[in-house]
């Protein structure tokens, strides 16, 4: 009896595994499309060096067992965010990473001398380390900065052309197709996402999660609550696009009050010593006879 309840299991089992196949392979080939038209990768077999291309999964697997803090995926969303994702992948970025670390550390050895034989090896493989990941987050910072700045003006555009009888989809490759820059960049992914069969809600998700702003988020949310409640999409719309453009102001509300803050520091090295050098100069000169 109870190899017969064992047996019904293992059946069971089976034929759930069997019924739930078909719709995991159609899930991990709709992932793979959207991933490789989101990269715009195109697959050219037995053209690549096989040397070359296992370089930079050496260099890569050096780069994992020494910065065990910086996961490919934690990089992969910094590609994402500084808009390179394209041409550039998480294994190239840390294969990049460890060959100019090396390269500066060998580079200090061969033209340092004197005590700085140690000194500059060391400053320059600091520098490979920590100049990739400043400059990436850097790029995504100013991309990110820039896709706030257009998107009120593109809710305002979006909700006219809703207004205008234009559905959600075709409103945005109407102003995908009318527009260019990082937004515009990101609405084609997402229509890219939606025709491959992705839902727009996790379209819209991951919009934010690349953009990496609250305005970006806010923007995902106030589209789906449409879809969720029912609501006119063109009224949210409105209302969002006046809310997007009161954080702006609020935001370079707060940018100007910390502008005195941040130009102490410079005054104090630049402005104050030239200062008491021309005022002090005279007189330390008078003092002795100098002039």
């Amino acid at each position: 009896m109870i190899i017969l309840l064992i047996a019904g299991i293992a059946c069971l089992a089976v034929a759930g595994l069997q019924l739930g196949r078909p719709r995991l392979v159609a899930d991990r080939q709709r992932r793979a499309a959207i991933d490789a038209a989101a990269a715009g990768q195109v697959i050219e077999g037995g053209r690549e060096s096989v040397l070359l291309g296992r370089i930079p999964g050496v260099l890569a697997r050096v780069h994992r067992a020494v910065w065990r803090k910086e996961t490919p995926h934690d990089i992969d969303l910094k590609l994402l965010r500084a808009g390179v994702s394209r041409r550039i992948t998480a294994e190239l970025f840390m294969a990049g990473r460890v060959f100019v670390t090396g390269f500066g550390f060998i580079f200090g050895i061969a033209f340092a001398h004197g005590p700085g034989r140690i000194l500059l090896p060391l400053v320059f493989a600091a520098a490979g380390i920590i100049v990739p990941g400043f400059l990436l987050s850097k790029a995504a910072t100013r991309r990110s900065e820039r896709i706030d700045s257009e998107l009120p003006h593109f809710v305002d555009q979006l909700g006219i052309a809703i207004e205008a009888g234009m559905s959600f989809d075709a409103a945005l490759n109407y102003l995908v197709d009318a527009s260019d820059g990082p937004l515009a960049d990101e609405m084609s992914r997402i229509l890219t996402e939606l025709r491959v069969g992705e839902s727009r809600r996790a379209a819209l998700r991951s919009f934010a999660l690349r953009a990496g702003s609250e305005d970006a988020m806010a923007f995902a949310n106030a589209v789906l609550a449409s879809d969720q409640l029912g609501s006119p999409l063109a009224g949210i719309l409105r209302s969002q696009s006046a809310d997007l453009r009161h954080r702006r102001q609020m935001y370079a509300e707060e940018r100007a009050q910390k502008s005195p803050v941040k130009m102490l520091f410079p005054m104090a090295i630049f402005i104050l010593p030239v200062m008491f050098v021309i005022i002090l100069g005279p007189a330390f000169l008078g003092s002795h006879g100098l002039l």
